[in-house]
């Protein structure tokens, strides 16, 4: 998401707590509405913003719910690209009292979302239906809940992790890698050992040891494995400006501008591109881009976990499917979001590639599962759920991070050093997340 759809996301957030009170169904979300059949002619919208071939699954889904219960009318709202986006699309139809019933968001825009009065807790409907979640990940679904109350069921749970190119890695010298989160080796020495052993930018083929995103997943893992943290324990302050985030965040910046063996943004590298024609080493990545490595012609790859300092952490969070909390019909509006996120419609979506899945059964089934593909590490996808570090979870800070994506053009750019980032931002970010009590 972009500085300034956030702001614009922001600022309507801002204005629908009122219109949303007073819409149909507003603030009752504590007493869940009697179990039954579904009402004849009753129709349903979910929404969320994915490729084609996602987008063909959901379609899917939702035809198959309308067999499921006849007299039920679902439609599948795609919100990918264009504008308003999808945030703007979910809080415009809260506003206006035609609410799209069920959605996905992030889990560090539940927060806000809580706040507004736009989604709908779900304790109560769980409760009446004896709904178990223990097939989800833990962690996966336990970050859906705030102040006390859960509010969505999971879609997916990816998590970051490190792709390579073994025919280059070896070639290096390198040594490989493990498969086990818990492997005392792998030390970010190491990881930049090995990257500099990569790297060769003389000569007609250059090549670069690593190459990543700038997204808040991509650059966080840094600050948690050097033993630093976004946000305090208590979610309250923001606590880059503390001597082990400001380590690991220095770390990443050094890969660019000290060690080149990353290169930096403004070069606009493509990563399975380069992956592929041999112009790069390691790259971090997520589960759902293994069918595309795969496709890759000639490509030998493999995946490890992210490199240790005082920790091996990862991102991760994936979306989930929240209730609108003025739908006019949520006992339908649930019964749909258990059936988007059942085990099978999750496999219809691990069977295309698109997402990691956020439950157990699905994760070990042969459609993510399958060993008679390339990596051999798969058990790096299945072990890592429990080593993913979840989202900033605040409120404010969606605007907290506008300010950190604006300041972090120095970090990616090498123009100021991470300290002096820090020192600068921190404060205005901790100023804004002072507004809003958690």
């Amino acid at each position: 998401m972009t500085a300034h759809t956030r702001r614009r996301a922001l600022s309507l957030a801002a204005a629908f707590p009122v219109l949303a009170a007073c819409a149909p169904g507003a603030g009752t979300t504590d007493t869940a509405p009697p179990a039954g059949a579904i009402k004849p002619g009753t129709k349903l919208s979910f929404a969320f913003g994915t490729a084609a071939d996602q987008a063909a699954v959901m379609t899917r889904a939702a035809q198959e719910a309308s067999k499921k219960w006849p007299g039920l009318t679902v439609d599948f709202i795609n919100t990918q690209g264009g504008t308003p986006g999808h945030n703007d699309k979910i809080q415009t139809s809260i506003a206006a009292g035609t609410p799209i019933d069920v959605f996905t968001l992030n889990p560090n825009e539940l927060p806000s979302f809580v706040e507004n009065k736009q989604v709908r807790a779900i304790d109560d409907l769980i409760r009446r239906d004896k709904y178990d979640p223990s097939d989800f990940f833990e962690k996966c679904y336990g970050q859906y809940k705030w102040k006390g109350k859960q509010y969505a069921l999971p879609r997916g749970f990816g998590n970051q992790d490190v792709y390579y190119n073994t025919a280059l890695w070896s070639a290096a010298g390198n040594k490989p890698l493990p498969y086990d989160w818990n492997a005392k080796d792998w030390t970010a020495q190491e990881f930049l050992d090995s990257a500099l052993r990569l790297t060769r930018l003389s000569g007609a083929q250059q090549v670069w040891g690593w190459n990543q995103g700038t997204g808040l997943r991509q650059w966080a893992p840094w600050v948690w494995i050097f033993g630093g943290d976004v946000l305090d324990k208590n979610g309250e302050t923001c606590i880059l400006d503390q001597p082990p985030a400001v380590e690991g965040l220095q770390f990443l910046q050094d890969l660019m501008h000290r060690h080149r063996v990353m290169p930096p943004p403004s070069a606009k590298v493509n990563t399975m591109m380069a992956m592929g024609n041999g112009q790069l080493g390691m790259a971090m990545g997520i589960p759902a881009e293994i069918g595309r490595y795969r496709a890759i012609p000639g490509l030998a790859f493999d995946v490890a976990p992210v490199p240790r300092q005082a920790a091996r952490l990862t991102s991760g969070g994936g979306i989930a499917w929240h209730t609108a909390v003025n739908t006019p019909f949520p006992n339908e509006a649930w019964e749909l979001a258990k059936w988007i996120s059942s085990k099978e419609v999750q496999t219809w979506e691990c069977e295309v590639g698109g997402t990691a899945p956020p439950r157990k059964s699905v994760i070990k089934a042969p459609c993510f599962n399958d060993r008679s593909q390339q990596p051999k590490g798969l058990d790096v996808f299945l072990q890592a759920p429990d080593f993913v570090h979840v989202d900033p979870q605040h409120p404010k800070w969606n605007d907290g991070e506008t300010l950190l994506i604006e300041a972090f053009a120095a970090l990616w750019d090498g123009s100021k050093p991470v300290r002096q980032i820090v020192n600068d931002v921190v404060p205005q970010i901790n100023r804004i997340l002072k507004t809003a009590a958690k």
